[in-house]
């Protein structure tokens, strides 16, 4: 057989013995040619004579039989090639189906990485589907939710209707029972109304009577008691009349009771109407969210159905890749059975050339089965590659939002950098500051040891000029509260009801001294313990006292404070941060108007705290204190005005 382009096409079985035998019969001819033609020579060879007759028949039978030898090789070696020729096909055609069969094994291969792509794409979509149906379910609860809430409010606009019903029927009754009374009201002033006429028609007979009184004297007697009848009757006509009125009056009254009743009812209408309005837009919202809600669900149905019918398609499309994949399995296991069969028939392909042309028949009807096989998973590959292309569209728009996202993250990365050099720049330059900061405030520690120490021996001196220093009430803001002596102040909780004048605080919490002075120099003492906040110093007499005010030598004011517990500061112009050793106690304030100096004190230990030199003094100068805001009772203790204690030098 031949397999010419992957085509097997027989070959004819006569075809492959015909030349041998063609050549055997040619020869087998000439042979009988040669032994028929021998009596005719021999017939013709007798004229010569009987004595050569013998050579010449055996030299012809040896040339015969030479002639059929090598006919007889011939025909050996053309069936020798022949059948080279046709173990070379055999061999040919093992290779051409071994080729097949490793191309066969690399598609199997291929189509197992893409069922392998395929299943891993399914759970994803399987992830995705469980995902949709956990929405789904979140979505149903909430959608069992608003139902559950519609069912409440359907169930109390109800009740509303039914209470606006009863309400109707009593309005109903109401109306019916106020005809009543309009009616019986209008009988009962029908009635009135003619008794008013009787009244009038009796009074117009009095009249009369009384017009023949003067001229009836004769019949005064009868007169008289028929005026006393007539009295009797009209004190009846009187009684009736103010019972009449009585009733009149309370029917007046009922009248306006069911009137203010009327308009009660009237306005609880109104207000069931407006309720009723405002449930029946609730309810359409209602029915609109509903029937959105239905949409919504209607949607995610469809989805569902969808999925579900993808689902579905993808378990068929699995079910058929597994048909094929064991399918080709099988037909693996038959072609490596038919290769092992082939080999073990390769020694005997002259005898088994019948059956292999069988086996190539059942071979080439596999074959075409594989190639449909093969065509209905390409079929299959390529709409699983379709829509493999649209997921991965939407992955790539993912990722394009993701580039975005991260464009944006890096263009906040760099200015976290940019920002991030700023601060470590601020830091280093907040570094340098604070370091020259050390170096101006240790030059100032010792300048100030040294200037205490210069001082210190100047202490008992410095006390020599103490003064009695009391708080003028005239100057405190509203809300201190001043000890009776004039020598404390705290901060109350109200405002007190004092006096405004020109020399009061407000609304700053400032209070001076009584005493002022112009001239010469004066010492006093402040108790702090236990506050966390305080202001102390002097003031000149034309400081401003109303509005904000602004602590600074320029403004009239040479203090220092303590401030958050632990920030003493110097109130000059710029403020200047103070150092100290210890809280202080009790702070001492020196005053020497023609030096033009005040100088700060620890009290206790006498320590120099801060001074303020080379101030030009014009005018009369006063003690200045502040207790400062009681910080949520951190801050309540009072300040003390001191007597002056005399301690040792040190």
């Amino acid at each position: 057989m031949e397999m010419t382009e992957g085509i097997y096409r027989p070959v004819d079985p006569g075809e492959v013995s015909k030349p041998a035998t063609d050549k055997y019969e040619e020869a087998g001819t000439d042979t009988i040619d040669v032994l028929s033609k021998t009596p005719d020579s021999r017939d013709n060879q007798e004229g010569p004579g009987p004595h050569h007759s013998r050579p010449w028949r055996s030299t012809a039978v040896f040339l015969g039989l030479l002639c059929v030898l090598l006919l007889s090789g011939i025909a050996v070696l053309s069936f020798k090639m022949v059948e080279a020729k046709q173990l070379q096909d055999s061999c040919t055609e093992k290779l051409r189906m071994q080729s097949g069969h490793d191309n066969l094994i690399r598609e199997k291969l291929q189509l197992q990485k893409s069922y392998d792509t395929l299943s891993s794409e399914k759970s994803q979509l399987q992830t995705h589907y469980d995902n949709l149906n956990s929405e789904k379910s979140k979505l149903q609860d909430k959608i069992n939710n608003l139902n559950s809430e519609k069912s409440q409010l359907q169930t109390t606009y109800n009740n509303l209707t039914k209470y606006s019903t009863q309400l109707q029927k009593g309005y109903n009754n109401l109306n019916k029972q106020k005809a009543l009374l309009d009616a019986s009201y209008n009988n009962v002033t029908e009635e009135i109304l003619q008794l008013q006429e009787k009244y009038s028609n009796l009074f117009k007979e009095k009249s009369k009577l009384q017009s023949n009184w003067e001229t009836l004297d004769r019949d005064n007697s009868l007169l008289q008691d028929r005026y006393q009848n007539l009295t009797g009757e009209k004190f009846q006509l009187q009684t009736n009349c103010n019972t009449l009125n009585s009733e009149k009056s309370k029917l007046q009254d009922r009248f306006n009771h069911l009137y203010s009743e009327k308009s009660q009812l009237q306005t609880s209408y109104n207000n069931l109407y407006s309720e009723k309005f405002k449930l029946q837009n609730m309810f359409n919202i209602l029915n609109r969210e509903k029937s959105q809600l239905n949409t919504s669900y209607n949607n995610l149905n469809s989805e569902k159905s969808q999925l579900q019918t993808s689902y579905n398609n993808l378990n068929s499309e699995k079910n058929q890749l597994q048909t094929r994949y064991n399918n080709l399995n099988s037909d693996t296991s038959k072609l490596q059975d038919r290769f092992n069969n082939l080999n073990r028939e390769k020694s005997q392909l002259q005898t088994s050339y019948n059956n292999l042309n069988s086996e190539k028949s059942q071979l080439q009807t596999g074959y075409n089965d594989l190639i449909r096989d093969k065509s209905q998973l390409q079929t299959s590959y390529n709409n699983l590659n379709s829509e493999k292309s649209k997921l991965h569209d939407r992955f790539n728009n993912l990722n394009r939002e993701k580039s975005q996202l991260q464009t944006r993250y890096n263009n906040l990365n760099s200015d976290k950098s940019q920002l991030q050099t700023s601060h470590n720049n601020l830091i280093r330059e907040k570094t340098q500051l604070q370091n020259r900061l050390n170096t101006v405030t240790a030059e100032r520690d010792a300048l100030q040891e040294n200037l205490s120490n210069l001082q210190s021996h100047d202490m008992k001196k410095i006390k020599s000029h103490a003064v009695d220093v009391t708080l003028d009430p005239d100057t405190a803001h509203a809300q201190l509260i001043l000890s009776a002596d004039g020598k404390q102040v705290r901060l109350g909780d109200t405002q007190q009801n004092v006096p405004d004048n020109p020399k009061r605080f407000s609304p700053v919490i400032f209070v001076l001294g009584k005493q002022g002075f112009s001239t010469g120099k004066f010492y006093y003492e402040v108790q702090v313990k236990g506050k966390t906040a305080w202001i102390l110093g002097v003031a000149r007499e034309s400081i401003t006292r109303k509005g904000d005010i602004n602590l600074s030598p320029e403004n009239g004011y040479w203090t220092i404070w303590l401030r958050n517990g632990n920030e003493y500061e110097a109130l000059a112009d710029p403020s200047l941060p103070l150092s100290l050793k210890e809280k202080p106690q009790r702070v001492g304030v020196f005053v020497d108007y023609e030096a033009g100096l005040v100088s700060f004190y620890d009290a206790d230990c006498w320590y120099h705290l801060y001074s303020f030199t080379n101030v030009p003094f014009t005018e009369k100068l006063y003690p200045h204190f502040s207790p400062h805001l009681n910080d949520g009772g951190k801050n309540s203790a009072p300040l003390i005005i001191s007597s002056v204690p005399i301690c040792p030098i040190k």
